[in-house]
Parts: structure tokens; C-alpha cells; sequence
């Protein structure tokens, strides 16, 4: 009996500290994959997901590597990556997203394709508001010539941006091991 209420407390302190943390809404993920194999993953997380209100309560943001809170980031870093995603993020400034047709792998590299995919928070908007949101692959890169690209938004500057948020979100997984 002892153990059974041992057990039910640490279930509901588990499920209190899920709650509590559940403010902050994934709005950048970043993916490495081997073939169809995800091998690391960057996340970077907000309490709203709206790009244009920006705040500066503590807190606002994280960045976690494979799971794992990096509690050494800059607030310049939150906030450039909370700048740039919004070039990306919603039709208005990314003119949509681009599946490109898979192209022919031509080299003599053995072993997995190797690639990153960047995924945004993407939203919809109607009168100014917010209307839907989902997780959305936006942009792609090649590690190795066996990986094909699939995805980049229509227009050059939020394709410039999205490859910002990833080569910081690469360099900050690179600093991280």
C-alpha cells in the first residue's frame, strides 16, 4: 500500500512538472538524418509562437540537443533565430514552401544518404491573427551527395534566412558535444 501511494505521488509530480513546462511551444526543429534515421535533433522552443510579439521576460526561449536543455546561449542567439524564422514561416514573407522533385544521385560514395531538415512553426494567418499553425518542413541540405534536396521556400531572402537558422542551430549542436 506504501508503495502504491510512493508511485501514484511520483506520477503526479512527473505529470505537474510536464504541465509546467508545456508553456514553451516548439517553433524551430532541426534534424539530422542518416537514410530515414533521425541521429540528432535541435529544437528551439518559445512561450508564444507569433514571430512579430517579442518580449523580454526571462525564460522566453530554449534551446534543447537530443533532449537535453543548453543552458549556455546567448539572448542575441534567441532573438536572431526568433528574427529570422519569421522570413520563413508564413506564406506571407516565405511565399510558400517548394517540394523539389528528387534529383539523380550521381558518386561513388558508399554508405547513407546524409542530410539536415530544417522545420518551422508555420502559420496561417487571416485579419492579422493567427488561425492555424503546424510543424512544417521549410528547408533542406545535403551532407553528402547521396542525400537529395526536397524542400526550400519560394522566395531567395527567406531561403537566405532559413539557412541562417540552420547554420546557427549547427554550430550551436557542434558546441554542444
Amino acid at each position: 500500500m506504501f508503495s502504491r501511494t510512493i508511485c501514484l505521488s511520483l506520477l503526479l509530480l512527473s505529470a505537474l512538472a510536464n504541465a509546467v513546462d508545456d508553456h514553451h511551444k516548439l517553433l524551430l526543429s532541426m534534424k539530422y538524418y542518416l537514410d530515414d534515421e533521425v541521429v540528432k535533433e535541435v529544437n528551439f522552443y518559445g512561450t508564444g509562437i507569433d514571430p512579430n510579439v517579442m518580449s523580454n521576460e526571462e525564460g522566453q526561449f530554449k534551446l534543447t540537443v537530443d533532449g537535453v536543455e543548453i543552458d549556455a546561449v546567448n539572448d542575441s542567439t534567441y532573438w536572431r533565430l526568433n528574427k529570422l524564422r519569421r522570413s520563413f514561416s508564413y506564406d506571407t514573407f516565405s511565399q510558400g514552401i517548394q517540394q523539389l522533385e528528387p534529383g539523380w544521385a550521381m558518386c561513388k560514395l558508399g554508405g547513407p544518404a546524409s542530410g539536415i531538415i530544417l522545420e518551422t512553426r508555420y502559420l496561417t494567418y487571416q485579419d492579422h491573427n493567427i488561425i492555424h499553425d503546424e510543424m512544417r518542413p521549410v528547408y533542406d541540405r545535403p551532407l553528402n551527395c547521396l542525400y537529395q534536396p526536397r524542400y526550400q521556400p519560394v522566395n531567395d531572402h527567406a531561403r537566405e534566412a532559413a539557412r541562417g537558422v540552420l547554420e546557427t542551430l549547427r554550430t550551436i549542436a557542434e558546441l554542444s558535444n
